[in-house]
């Protein structure tokens, strides 16, 4: 009988290690989808950046100033999402749309700024 468990443990860890070679899922976030999110879900209130737009209120800062805020930060702009000061609505986002979103935003910032962030 230990045989058979020692040959279910070398299946199921044969089994196991298949699935850790391929890696949790997980990716680097992308400007150009958090581009996409932000036209649909922020451009009603935001200028999101160089896509044509229909609706933006000027008392809502663009993603552009947003970008360029001084000591701006990729963490403060998670925040500002995560936990939004009125008028901004809360949307459910998950954390690589956040991600996606958010490095969209720092992609708008000025070279210089980006030496200084």
């Amino acid at each position: 009988m230990g045989s058979r468990v020692l040959f279910a443990l070398c299946i199921f860890g044969s089994c196991g290690s298949g699935f850790a070679v391929a890696g949790p899922v997980t990716s680097e976030p992308d400007p150009a989808r958090g581009q996409q999110l932000a036209a649909r879900l922020c451009s009603n209130c935001h200028l999101v950046g160089t896509i044509q737009q229909e609706h933006a209120n000027v008392d809502v800062p663009s993603f552009k100033e947003i970008a360029n805020k001084e000591g701006q930060t990729e963490g403060s702009i998670m925040a500002s999402i995560l936990l939004p000061k009125h008028p901004m609505r809360a949307i459910p986002l998950t954390k690589s749309e956040i991600g996606d979103l958010t490095a969209y935003i720092m992609s708008l910032r000025n070279p210089a700024e980006q030496a200084n962030p």
